[in-house]
């Protein structure tokens, strides 16, 4: 009776926990199977975008090698082109000088026809003379051969063109003498063209000692308003400054410091143009100098371009602190008049300055 009852009240559970694990089993599988799948399937798919990204790999590699060698070639073009810009310039200039040297030559040639012309018609009414004074004479000879009677006649007549001849003989005397005449007046005239040049030489220089007592006013204005600096020396009749003081290597920009020195150069400047006679035709000459190391940019093609622009720009300030710009000369001779000629930094630093000239145009 009491195992009945046991029976009754227990419940027996592993049936279903057998159905359970069974089932998880089976879930499991199922589980296991499909990640396998996907995983055998996204290896594949893994391996063709691989295969895909090194083919774009190359294709990129090749692409990049292709852009190199365009670029290279760009730059050759360039190149060309530059050069062909250089050469098409040479050649304008040279077709210039050819077109000045052609006009001349047609102006000279055109002068030498018209003399030309007036010796050929004289030395034409000369010979039609002369022909017709030796045809007279062969008329007259025939003549002469024929008829006796007409001796006297033909004697005469032979008389008169001889008279005729001495007359043009006459004639070419006169002009080889007026000839000779013309070449002492060319002598002549030389002789005071030498005269004039040696009275102009001469006022040149009372001149240049005139602006020379302005010169020294000036430069001892400039040394005053700069101070004691070693790096600033004056030399004949020039003062020479470093191109440090103005300007930053391999630029024509003005610095601060040479901005001050300018404006203490402009008001020297008029203080002594006040004082100079308007008789003196006096210049300030502002001169650039570089060193031989070769510069080339987007800028300036050459050391003389470099000095030229900077002398320029000088000048431009000079011109807004009032100084009259036909009183101001700018000009550039790049390396090509260097101070020493040596290959040394310090050689190069003195070779690199700008010279401020007070002179006579």
């Amino acid at each position: 009776m009491r195992l009945n009852r046991k029976s009754i009240y227990e419940i027996n559970i592993w049936p279903g926990f057998v159905d359970i694990l069974g089932t998880l089993l089976i879930v499991t599988i199922f589980t296991v199977l499909i990640s396998t799948v996907t995983q055998i399937y996204f290896n594949d798919q893994l391996e063709v975008k691989r295969g895909e990204i090194s083919s774009l790999d190359e294709e990129l590699n090749s692409l990049i090698k292709q852009l190199e060698i365009e670029s290279k070639e760009k730059k050759k073009l360039k190149k060309k082109v530059a050069n062909l810009g250089k050469s098409i310039e040479l050649l304008e200039k040279e077709k210039l000088s050819i077109t000045s040297n052609l006009g001349n030559l047609e102006e000279d040639l055109t002068k030498k026809k018209y003399l030309l012309k007036i010796k050929d018609k004289e030395i034409n009414v000369l010979v039609n003379e002369k022909s017709d004074i030796l045809d007279d004479l062969q008329e007259k000879n025939t003549k002469l051969a024929g008829l006796k009677e007409e001796n006297k006649k033909a004697l005469l007549e032979i008389y008169e063109l001889n008279r005729n001849v001495e007359k043009l003989n006459k004639r070419i005397e006169d002009l080889s003498k007026l000839l000779l005449t013309s070449e002492e007046k060319d002598k002549k005239n030389k002789i005071k063209i030498e005269n004039l040049g040696k009275r102009l030489n001469q006022a040149l220089a009372g001149k240049v000692q005139e602006l020379s007592e302005y010169q020294s006013i000036f430069f001892k204005r400039i040394m005053e308003a700069i101070g004691d600096r070693e790096d600033i020396r004056v030399k004949g009749d020039r003062f020479i400054f470093p191109s440090e003081i103005f300007f930053q290597s391999g630029s024509d920009i003005l610095e601060l410091e040479g901005l001050a020195k300018l404006e203490n150069v402009a008001k020297s400047l008029k203080e002594i143009s006040k004082k100079i006679p308007k008789k003196i035709d006096w210049i300030l000459r502002i001169d650039g100098h570089t060193d031989k190391i070769p510069i080339n940019n987007k800028k300036f093609t050459s050391n003389w371009h470099l000095s030229s622009s900077r002398s320029i720009n000088i000048v431009k300030f000079l011109i807004e602190q009032g100084i009259p710009p036909k009183r101001l000369v700018a000009a550039g001779f790049g390396e090509y008049s260097p101070l020493v000629n040596e290959q040394s930094e310090e050689a190069f630093k003195k070779n690199r300055r700008i010279e401020v000239k007070l002179t006579t145009r």
